[in-house]
């Protein structure tokens, strides 16, 4: 019982103040309380440190330099505030894999808990860096350079970003594994796959962000948009399958990258 009111007070204040800083939408800073209580309640100030490390470091770059990327609102389909659709997104995982660790508690499900959050930070650190790349990014799959914040591009700041991304959240799990459980190879195992697949997970939301996700065209302005909606109209669907936004997107690379790890760490 302890843990639920530890947990939902713990979770209350990080949201309220996502809320207050606008890194979170109302039904957002709803949506983080519900699972930062929920994975505090499976996996105590452990499993709870990585979910703070990925909001604080990825809400931190959304802020960085927010006026130039104000530019680019054009074409992202969300905002910097997360709604309650992006929160499920980058959280459902490791709610599933916190709930399957607590039931078995079989250290596979820690490292697929912390790949999940390493993609969903690779990918957010990636985006919200990449950007600032003073040369336009090119599309992952064919090469040529495409127009800045389309999903599917590539640059080498973005890159760059996204290994850190990864690592950072590598970095936080083996710091909570030691702490819980002692110094041993296990530890700098779980460093290496969920730092490696979580960079996975994000070249494969830019693989799916590149090929089959939604994009428009404004019927006012004629820019490409992950928008259904510009300028007051509607868009003009042009390429990708309609119900795969962003937010498909982010869990499903997510996903992957999560049964990869849990592959390696089994097979290898």
């Amino acid at each position: 019982m302890w843990n639920i009111v530890i947990g939902f007070l713990f979770s209350f204040i990080i949201a309220f103040a996502g809320y207050k800083k606008e890194s979170l939408s109302l039904s957002g800073a709803i949506s983080a309380v519900i699972l930062g209580t929920s994975l505090y309640y499976f996996g105590g100030v452990f499993f709870s440190a990585i979910l703070v490390a990925f909001f604080i470091s990825s809400s931190m770059l959304t802020k960085y330099k927010k006026g130039f990327k104000k530019t680019l609102e054009d074409i992202n389909e969300k905002g910097g505030k997360r709604d309650y659709a992006q929160v499920i997104a980058n959280g459902l995982l490791g709610f599933i894999f916190a709930f399957i660790f607590y039931i078995t508690k079989n250290h596979v499900f820690i490292l697929a808990y912390a790949t999940a959050f390493a993609a969903a930070n690779a990918d957010t650190w990636a985006s919200e860096l990449g950007v600032l790349s003073r040369a336009n990014p090119i599309s992952i799959i064919t090469f040529k350079k495409i127009e800045r914040g389309m999903s599917g591009g590539v640059s080498l700041l973005g890159i760059i970003a996204s290994v850190l991304g990864a690592g950072f959240i590598g970095v936080i799990l083996s710091m909570g594994y030691v702490l819980q459980y002692g110094i041993s190879m296990s530890c700098l195992k779980l460093f290496i796959l969920c730092s490696i697949c979580g960079f996975i997970g994000s070249l494969v939301d830019s693989l799916i962000g590149s090929t089959i996700q939604a994009k428009y065209v404004c019927t006012v302005c004629g820019k490409y948009t992950e928008k259904k909606l510009h300028h007051g109209s509607n868009t003009t669907h042009m390429s990708g399958i309609r119900f795969i936004n962003n937010d498909v997107v982010n869990f499903t690379s997510g996903f992957i990258s999560t049964i990869i790890a849990i592959a390696f760490y089994l097979f290898i």
